[in-house]
């Protein structure tokens, strides 16, 4: 638990703040980086992935105001993972390995290595199950459910995806604006904003294992409505350990951030496709209430 009371005795910026918050995030620094090297496959140290998640929680350090009543690990652990993550990529243990493999290879490397993010559970070699049952049709709901996961990822990252792949991502973000506040919360902190689940339990002050089935349940139900479009199906209702979040969501009225992303998001893939296609921009067409 961090004790931020005992960082708002110091100034924002001064030499004492910035040792001090070092001092006492080092390790937890220092984790992340391993975590990625094994997300990728590469060693923490000698591919520098250290000297990155250093780098990254010096700069938060310096920017870090304890008066804003963020605790300091979930202001700088996204800072931190990207840090470590563009050393990853620079390093050229990464870049030998993939020197000889296509971009779409590329691509599903990097992919993979982000759903060990999106799924931990994945780094000790066990499927996307709960309470360790296996067999045939959980197996198979498993590789759904990271096949979604992939498919939000790649949305995220492909702004300039070809417009064979513009229909696909627009349909799986279209379909995620229409969940519940709670669920576009859910995935947006974990895709977009890259928070884990513990984390997103712990501002909502509910048990993480309610987040994780959440999760599952809101990659079933997109990859169920990609799956089969023409299906008529029922919103997707939220499960128990949430409702209550979804109520206060509600009472404090608060905008779906998904279904306001999603809007820019789609502009700029129907932009980039229109361009290639060279015919009327998207933009010119809301202007006549066309689109």
């Amino acid at each position: 638990m961090e004790r931020n009371e005992t960082y708002s005795a110091y100034r924002p910026g001064t030499d004492e703040l910035i040792a001090k918050l070092v001092e006492d995030h080092t390790g937890w620094a220092t984790a992340i980086a391993k975590s990625v090297a094994r997300s990728w496959n590469l060693d923490w140290q000698l591919d520098g992935l250290d000297g990155g998640a250093y780098e990254g929680l010096l700069f938060c350090a310096r920017r870090y105001d304890p008066k804003m009543g963020v605790p300091f690990r979930a202001y700088a652990r996204r800072r931190i993972h990207e840090s470590a993550t563009e050393e990853a990529r620079k390093s050229k243990s990464w870049q030998q390995a993939t020197g000889a493999e296509t971009e779409s290879q590329q691509i599903s490397r990097e992919i993979s290595a982000k759903l060990f993010d999106v799924f931990p559970e994945l780094r000790d070699g066990e499927l996307v199950t709960e309470d360790g049952e296996i067999n045939e049709e959980l197996m198979r709901t498993s590789v759904r459910q990271m096949l979604t996961s992939a498919t939000m990822l790649l949305a995220l990252e492909e702004i300039t995806a070809s417009p064979e792949k513009v229909v696909d991502y627009k349909r799986a973000l279209e379909i995620v604006a229409e969940l519940e506040v709670v669920h576009q919360k859910i995935v947006y902190g974990v895709y977009w904003d890259g928070v884990s689940m513990r984390a997103l339990a712990e501002e909502w002050k509910i048990d993480e294992l309610n987040i994780i089935r959440e999760h599952k349940e809101i990659l079933n139900y997109v990859f169920a409505r990609i799956a089969n479009p023409k299906r008529q199906m029922q919103k997707l209702s939220v499960r128990p350990g949430l409702r209550a979040v979804a109520q206060e969501f509600r009472r404090l009225k608060e905008k779906s951030p998904f279904s306001q992303f999603v809007v820019a998001q789609i502009i700029l893939f129907l932009a980039l496709t229109y361009s290639l296609l060279g015919i009327a921009s998207p933009l010119s067409l809301v202007e006549k209430n066309l689109w």
